[in-house]
């Protein structure tokens, strides 16, 4: 079978087109995936960090789960080895004994004793007083990350609306181009009967139109991104965590730092609960961009230590309000510590 010069050029046009489709398609899978290393794609040039952590470890956990677990049961009736743990380290547990010392005092002697009644209740005044404390201390670090991530997420609000009206704009372009282009082609392929040399010109306005979109269109995916700016030198209530220099506002108060430096109760491996929240992190596959918590590059723009050229971006905030968050949600805990240790105080738990 012979083909004429039209058809050889149209079958050129929707070749390439399909190439350049199926190359569009490989882009798109490469940018879906967070995984690089569980795929046959390159990852980008900014996820190619030096990391301790070994590729196996490193950004594989695909369904999160609570990171530290509190161990209360309300339906016991002694208090649970992390809420006695806390109240070691504020200076509660021995009001607490003595609170429970008196208490069994008053439930083994016949005759009540007032003396005993009024050491009681100035116990009792100090335990809540301690537990107040320790409840306003929680209440001071959660204030500030709480203003971290309104100023983070206006920040981000921006870049994701910046991005989605620049990608509608090249992808209305595509479309436009495309329309256009094989408009021209298809009016060209009209008049071939007596001129030939029109299918040429046909054949090289289908080639584009085929080109055009998907150069647009791997440009889209470039766009998905955002825009990157110089990151900031403002340290954040992360900072900390990673031995980074802070300053006054995001200095941590004494109790809730001490907790965030012991290992929970009955651990076996030992590590604090700093460190679990910062490896948590790292086997998160929805921070891709954490790999490694050596990593200075990727830690000053973490923490907001050191400014970075184009290092904000859409990716980064994203992954500075997942930390936070999670980061004030395992602080909030300590409530429920508290919780129980109030009812140790009222007599609806024991030591």
């Amino acid at each position: 079978m012979v083909l004429t010069r039209r058809e050889k050029t149209h079958l050129s046009s929707k070749f390439l087109l399909m190439l350049a489709l199926a190359s569009v398609l490989l882009q798109a899978k490469c940018y879906a995936n967070t995984s690089y290393s569980q795929s046959n794609c390159p990852a980008p040039i900014n996820s190619r960090t030096t990391s301790l952590v070994s590729p196996t470890q490193a950004n594989t956990l695909e369904v999160p789960h609570q990171i530290l677990k509190t161990g209360i049961n309300l339906s016991t009736k002694t208090a649970s080895p992390n809420s006695l743990q806390l109240a070691k380290s504020v200076g509660l547990l021995p009001v607490l004994q003595e609170i429970q010392s008196l208490r069994n005092k008053l439930d083994d002697s016949k005759e009540t004793s007032n003396d005993v009644k009024q050491n009681l209740l100035l116990l009792t005044i100090q335990a809540m007083q301690i537990l107040q404390e320790t409840s306003f201390s929680i209440d001071f670090v959660l204030a500030e990350i709480s203003a971290e991530e309104n100023i983070y997420t206006s920040v981000l609000n921006t870049f994701t609306g910046d991005r989605d009206k620049a990608v509608f704009k090249t992808n209305a372009m595509s479309f436009i181009a495309n329309g256009a282009l094989w408009a021209v082609a298809e009016g060209l392929d009209i008049p071939t009967f007596s001129h030939p040399r029109y299918s040429i010109s046909s054949g090289t306005n289908g080639i584009l139109a085929g080109v055009v979109p998907s150069i647009a269109s791997i440009y889209a995916l470039h766009q998905l991104d955002g825009k990157k700016r110089m990151s900031e030198s403002d340290p954040n209530m992360l900072a900390k965590l990673f031995d980074y220099p802070t300053n006054v506002e995001v200095e941590y108060p004494e109790p809730v730092w001490q907790y965030l430096n012991l290992a929970p109760a009955e651990d076996s491996e030992g590590k604090t609960r700093r460190e679990l929240l910062i490896d948590r992190w790292i086997m998160d596959k929805n921070m891709s961009s954490f790999t490694d918590k050596s990593a200075k590059k990727q830690l000053d723009v973490i923490t907001a230590s050191v400014p970075r050229k184009k290092a904000l971006s859409i990716e980064s905030l994203t992954v500075r309000q997942t930390m936070l968050q999670q980061l004030g949600a395992e602080i909030l805990k300590m409530k429920r510590m508290l919780y129980e240790l109030s009812m140790v105080v009222h007599g609806e738990k024991t030591i």
